[in-house]
């Protein structure tokens, strides 16, 4: 019976390790690099990576650690799954980003590639692999470049936010950010503004110049404004001509002051392409948060404020009622 026992336990302990050569062949020949790392993140073997456009050879980790190789937040994330696949016996995944030249134990010639400089994410997927040939226990690292699908997500993610010609905010972002802004100065009790910018007579800028030229007076106007604004300032374009800025912690006479130093500024802007003597010029309408007062509200007293400039002559600033 004892020996019926042992030869089935031997069997089944033969095709574990046959099926464990198998599936190390296998990952050599994948093009994303894989790991075997134990419970104390030691390198125990560097598979795959065939794909060389997107990994570095990285045979010479094996023998080290994760703490000796890697940056130490990522080394930590990296550990923190590796211990938690070896304790749940499920697999972990976990996002990170690494530059290949932080990689301290890969070759110099390999760190000071110029492909490796630039940050890369990676996605890390921890597999324990039973009856692994090692004292302690391991998991499978397989580490995943998603920089193209990183990008792409970042691409598309700017691109429903921001204006595609001037690089600011768009509309929606604009919306948003209010909100936000608003909702922290009514909890917080502190002061907000908002300036509504209009460009005078840009229909005749377009008309005049082109409207390629007018797509450049736009952009110079946007740099114009984003010189003047503090960091914590949000600009962005609403409409063909028409900007917000959204000033936070500043109140009815910080918004005057930087109003005013913006339509000061502009006509001094020289864009190229337009007639020395043809200056823009900006319409401003300023208003300051009321108690309990939301976006839609204060964006239309702003606006009451400047359509009340543009009466009085443009090219100046208004300030809207309370």
């Amino acid at each position: 019976m004892d020996d019926i026992q042992d030869s089935t336990q031997a069997a089944t302990i033969a095709a574990l390790q046959t099926e464990r050569d198998q599936l190390l062949t296998l990952l050599k020949a994948l093009p994303d690099i894989s790991f075997v790392l134990d419970e104390d993140g030691l390198y125990v073997k560097v598979l795959g990576g065939a794909n060389e456009a997107m990994y570095a050879n990285g045979k010479s980790l094996e023998g080290h650690t994760l703490s000796n190789a890697l940056p130490p937040a990522v080394a930590e994330t990296c550990l923190t799954h590796v211990r938690k696949a070896l304790h749940t016996g499920e697999m972990q995944t976990v996002e990170y980003q690494l530059r290949v030249a932080d990689v301290s134990l890969l070759p110099s010639v390999i760190r000071d590639c110029d492909q490796y400089q630039t940050e890369q994410w990676f996605e890390g997927r921890a597999l324990p692999l039973p009856s692994y040939n090692h004292p302690k226990p391991v998991v499978l690292w397989v580490a995943i470049n998603v920089t193209p699908r990183k990008q792409l997500e970042r691409y598309w993610r700017e691109a429903a936010y921001s204006d595609p010609l001037t690089g600011i905010a768009n509309r929606r972002a604009v919306f948003e950010q209010a909100e936000h802004e608003i909702d922290r100065a009514h909890r917080h009790h502190r002061p907000l503004s908002l300036l509504v910018l209009d460009i005078d007579h840009f229909k005749t800028i377009n008309t005049q110049y082109g409207h390629a030229q007018g797509d450049e007076a736009l952009r110079q106007f946007t740099q114009g404004c984003v010189d003047l604004l503090r960091d914590t300032d949000f600009m962005g374009r609403i409409g063909g001509e028409e900007f917000v800025v959204l000033l936070p912690e500043t109140d009815q006479v910080g918004a005057q002051h930087l109003g005013a130093r913006v339509v000061e500024a502009i006509p001094t802007l020289d864009v190229p392409g337009m007639n020395h003597g043809h200056r823009m010029t900006v319409s401003i309408g300023a208003a300051t948060l009321l108690e309990h007062e939301g976006f839609e509200e204060l964006l239309r007293r702003a606006d009451d404020a400047l359509s009340s400039a543009k009466r009085s002559g443009r090219n100046r600033l208004r300030l809207g009622e309370r």
